[in-house]
């Protein structure tokens, strides 16, 4: 754009001075009208170039804002759907769990009826079936649960003496305690009379820094001239899980 403006010789009716201040201000308002059109042909290609961005840019963040809200709603329905899997693995778990114990025990059932009727492949006389030992509130004092068995084919009553004996190792010396030192003093000696079975349940405390490492049951019976003896892990009966008793079994039947 091209501004061409002609200055009058002289303006009538006005003198010199008012002459150059309309002079000067002419000129002042051609030059602003210049600026104002260069500015204008600058920036008004721009906006909207910056309109259209920022339109597509608001079109973008509200893409963006959709998909957000849905992944967090899928991912709050995955979060349902985990913890309901969670939940079913858990009691499937928990069944599964009660269903071996049952079996278990079943199955312990039947091999100790088999023990007594000697259909197992194993003619045995008195023996002592099974032990378990049961940590308490002292760190010093266990509670021990014994089994002892008889065939049944022998069909007669079976009676003597239990031995209690607990080896291991105190001041780094290896020493066999016997029942006078784990019992207090006044318990006698367990002694046993049955026909096919018999429980026996008691505790065994230990002398300060002994370290236990096996159980030794001797079961001295009246009518045998050699004792039946068996040795136990000490650490293994600790660790076992603890076992119905037969007693209980037949409680619950």
């Amino acid at each position: 754009m091209v501004i061409k403006f002609r200055l009058p010789r002289k303006i009538p009716f006005i003198g010199e001075a008012a002459e150059a201040l309309v002079l000067t201000v002419l000129i002042v308002s051609s030059l602003l009208l210049v600026v104002y059109q260069l500015a204008v042909s600058r920036v008004e290609p721009e906006v909207p170039e910056l309109k259209d961005q920022a339109e597509f840019l608001g079109q973008e963040l509200a893409t963006l804002s959709r998909r957000y809200k849905e992944a967090q709603a899928r991912l709050t329905v995955l979060e349902r759907e985990t913890d309901v899997v969670r939940k079913a693995n858990r009691l499937l778990w928990e069944e599964e769990s009660q269903r071996l114990a049952e079996l278990n025990l079943v199955q312990a059932e039947l091999d100790f009826y088999r023990r007594l009727a000697g259909t197992g492949g194993e003619q045995t006389g008195l023996a002592v079936y099974e032990a378990e030992l049961r940590a308490t509130d002292s760190p010093r004092v266990f509670q021990y649960v014994l089994t002892l068995t008889q065939n049944i084919r022998r069909a007669s009553i079976v009676s003597g003496k239990l031995k209690l004996d607990v080896e291991g190792t105190l001041d780094n010396r290896p020493v066999t305690l016997f029942w006078s030192q784990l019992s207090d003093g006044a318990t006698a000696e367990p002694s046993f009379r049955f026909k096919y079975f018999q429980q026996f349940e008691g505790y065994l405390t230990l002398p300060e820094n002994f370290g236990p490492t096996r159980l030794l049951v001797t079961l001295d019976a009246k009518d045998q001239r050699k004792p039946v003896s068996r040795a136990f892990d000490w650490k293994k009966l600790l660790n076992s899980p603890p076992k119905q008793s037969v007693r209980e079994a037949e409680i619950e039947r």
